[in-house]
Order: C-alpha cells, then sequence, then structure tokens
C-alpha cells in the first residue's frame, strides 16, 4: 500500500496573510512616527529662525542707534543686549560676551560655549559695541522631545500589539484548524463511530467540526451500504461458480467427446478467471490497513511458467506461441492472485492483438516483461486508457476490467506500468513490481 499524505504547495495560509498585513501596517506607522519626529527636529533647525533673528535685531539696533539701549528685552523669548567695550550687562548670560560677529544656535549652527540653554542667537556690530539678539526655542525643544519620547512609546505598543493580534490568531484560529485537521487525518475509515470533537472554544471551528461529523455520517452510512452490498454479491457470485466448476470437474471424468472437450477447456479457464476477478475485486474493494497486512510472498519467477502455461490454449489456433525468456529469481510481497490478475491481463492483451509471431515473458531488476513481435496493440491508445483507468474508480464503459484492475492494483502496490513500442516490431509491457520486491 502507498502511504499517501496531502502535500499542499504553492500556498500561503491566512494566518500568514494577515500576519504580513499587519507587520507591513506596523513598519509604515513606525516609520511615520520617526518621519515625524525628524520633521519636528528639522522645525528646529528651520532657515525661518535666521530671518526672525535678523528681522528682530535690525528692530533693535534702531533703538539702540536712538539711544533706548534701556529698553531692549531681557527676559521672554525673544531678548536682546547691548555690549559696549566688551562690559557684559548684569542681566545677560557671560558666554554672549565673548562671542564673535555671526549667527549661533544651541543646534549646532555654529561653535558656541557649552551651556544647557537652546537657543538661537545673532550677534551684529553696533559701535562703539555689538547687539546680541537671541531666541529661546528651550520649550519648543522640550516639547519636541517629550513628542519623540511618546512616539517611541506608541510604536513599541504598536509592535507589540501587532505581536499580540498574531500570537492570539496562532491559538484561537490556526492551532485549533491545525488539530482538527490532523484529526481528520488520524480517522481510521475501518472504526465506526469515529468523531470530531465539536468542544472548541471558536464557533467557527466548531461549526467546521459539526459539518465535518455530518459528513462522515453519510459516509460511514454509504461504505456500509456498499460493503454489505459487495458482502451479499460475493457470496451469490460465489455460488454459481462454485457449482460450475464442480459440474466442469464431473464432466471431465465422463468420456465426452472430442469435440466437446475445447468448449470445456474454455469454460474452465472462463471459470477460473472469473473466480480470480472476483477475489481481486473483493481485496481491493477493502480498505488497507495503516498497521499494514499480512504479507503473502509470491516467487514470481515460478509463477510466470505456469502463467504461460496456462495461456498456451490462446495460441493453438494462429500461427504464433508464448514462450518463456529469462527469468531472475524474484520474491514479492504481495497476494499471489494480484500478481497473476496483473500479468495475465498483459499476456492476454498481448495474445489477443497478436496474429502471427510470438509472445515472450522476462522477468529481471523486479521488472516482468511481456513483449510480442507481432502487429500488437496501439500502444499510445493502450496509455491512454490505463491512465484514464487511474482516473477513474470504476471502469471505463467498453473498455472492461482488464487494465482497470491493473491500474489499481498498481496503485495499491506502488508498481508501476509502461506500454511502448518494441524496437522489433510489436509491443513491449513492462510491469514494474520492485516496490514490492525482498530479498527472503
Amino acid at each position: 500500500m502507498n502511504s499517501r499524505t496531502p502535500v499542499i504547495g504553492g500556498r500561503r495560509s491566512v494566518q500568514r496573510w494577515i500576519s504580513a498585513a499587519l507587520i507591513v501596517f506596523g513598519v509604515v506607522m513606525v516609520a511615520s512616527l520617526t518621519l515625524q519626529a525628524f520633521s519636528s527636529q528639522r522645525l528646529l533647525e528651520h532657515g525661518y529662525w535666521t530671518e526672525l533673528l535678523e528681522s528682530v535685531s535690525a528692530d533693535h539696533a534702531a533703538r539702540v542707534r536712538r539711544g533706548e539701549a534701556a529698553s531692549l528685552p531681557a527676559v521672554g523669548i525673544v531678548r536682546s543686549w547691548y555690549v559696549e567695550n566688551g562690559r557684559n550687562p548684569s542681566n545677560a548670560p557671560d558666554y554672549f560676551a565673548a562671542l564673535p560677529l555671526g549667527h549661533y544656535s544651541s543646534e549646532g549652527w555654529g561653535d558656541i560655549v557649552e551651556t544647557d540653554d537652546s537657543f538661537h542667537a545673532l550677534v551684529v556690530d553696533l559701535p562703539p559695541g555689538r547687539l546680541v539678539t537671541i531666541v529661546d526655542i528651550g520649550e519648543l525643544e522640550d516639547q519636541q522631545n517629550l513628542d519623540s519620547l511618546l512616539s517611541g512609546i506608541w510604536a513599541l505598543l504598536l509592535i507589540a500589539l501587532i505581536a499580540g493580534v498574531i500570537a492570539w490568531l496562532h491559538v484561537n484560529f490556526v492551532r485549533p484548524v491545525r488539530d482538527l485537521a490532523e484529526r481528520m487525518r488520524n480517522i481510521d475509515p475501518g472504526t465506526p463511530g469515529a468523531r470530531l470533537p465539536t468542544t472548541y472554544g471558536r464557533e467557527e471551528i466548531a461549526v467546521i467540526a459539526q459539518a465535518s461529523n455530518a459528513h462522515l455520517e453519510r459516509v460511514e452510512r454509504f461504505i456500509e451500504r456498499e460493503r454489505s452490498l459487495l458482502d451479499q454479491a460475493s457470496h451469490e457470485f460465489r455460488t454459481p461458480i462454485a457449482v460450475i466448476a464442480g459440474a466442469v470437474d464431473v464432466l471431465k471424468q465422463i468420456a465426452l467427446p472430442d469435440a466437446s472437450k475445447p468448449a470445456l477447456g474454455r469454460i474452465e479457464h472462463a471459470v477460473e478467471d472469473l473466480s480470480e476477478t472476483m477475489v481481486a475485486l473483493l481485496y481491493l474493494a477493502r480498505e488497507a490497513s495503516p498497521d499494514g497486512e499480512p504479507v503473502d510472498v509470491t516467487v514470481l519467477h515460478e509463477l510466470l511458467p505456469r502463467l504461460a502455461r496456462d495461456h498456451e490454449h490462446l495460441v493453438r489456433d494462429k500461427p504464433a506461441r508464448l514462450r518463456v525468456g529469462d527469468v531472475e529469481p524474484t520474491f514479492v510481497a504481495a497476494p499471489e492472485a494480484m500478481v497473476r490478475i496483473a500479468v495475465s491481463n498483459l499476456i492476454r492483451n498481448a495474445i489477443e492483438n497478436t496474429a502471427a509471431g510470438h509472445v515472450e515473458l522476462t522477468l529481471a531488476g523486479g521488472v516482468v516483461c511481456v513483449a510480442d513481435s507481432g502487429s500488437g496493440f496501439d500502444p499510445v491508445e493502450a496509455a491512454r486508457r490505463y491512465r484514464d483507468s487511474l482516473r477513474s474508480s470504476a471502469p471505463v464503459r467498453g473498455q472492461g476490467l482488464g487494465l482497470f484492475l491493473i491500474g489499481r492494483i498498481c496503485d495499491r502496490f506502488g508498481w508501476k506500468l509502461a506500454i511502448e513500442p518494441a524496437a522489433a516490431g510489436g509491443t513491449r509491457a513492462t510491469l514494474d513490481v520492485s516496490a514490492s520486491v525482498f530479498v527472503p
């Protein structure tokens, strides 16, 4: 049996899409907050302050020239001092007395004595002294620092919120869905009444579990009906087959005319084929056990010569012969009935489509080869029919059970069938059973 695990490729879960969207949103918001912080910093360094200082300084210089130096504002946001002959006014900071002419700023416009004050300053020449004008930006800088701190806090809160939402999605949706899928996968079709729990905390998950249980209920009833029908049918078919087989054995003990012996032989072979088909259908209808099945060993190198002898009657009335070529010792872990049905169908197909020549059976490397030297059958059409049989759960109308049974048997044991033109003419069919070959 091939263990099949569903593989989902090229798809992303809803949780990943939502998480990606939240992360992108968070990155955009953090970038916006960072940009806002830098923008407020640029406001403190804007050229507007230079123009303001030059305008205010010109106004205050006019006052000094009119002899109104005492009226210069010494407190507030905008302040001015007139420094005459290097003597700093009593209400002016000492470091302004030694400043050369030019623009100065605590934000890095020029070199200045270290101070905790935040300001923009302009020193102009106003003989016999100098005029110092400043704009105090301390409150504005404090507000900017507070805004930057709040932006950082908001960014951290946003990151924590996004991480919390992603974790919440995983705990409340992703984990329950995966748990539901795992429980669904572990349900044994052969165990009646196996159901999914409906005690999930999220209503959406519980609804899915309830719908799945309803589906399992319908499937279980359907399988039970099919199994009952199959058991009944097998019983009804076995009885007439056994009666016919017994009648054939009785007739073989009676002295019959020679002309009736071929017909009796055909009846006997038809009964054998029908019995094998019934065995195969019943075997394939059962669900393979996940714990494995009892291993039946088929001695393949001994079976092929017997199959050749069993089918010799099909070539008696045509200029063709059935022969066995090189056969390697091979042991296969599969019921002999399954191997017999698969190989017998290939032999019959080759014989039926070969008017003259030979049909040869060989075995090498776990591969059974049935090759005919006659006209053979159309390999393209045969391959198409085989692919159709693999995709279909029932025989394709008009094609019989042959390729359908081979397809199901190969699917059950992991074998491979290939049909191709033979190099010398005819057709070459290979059945690769190496997946079941073992060394005793």
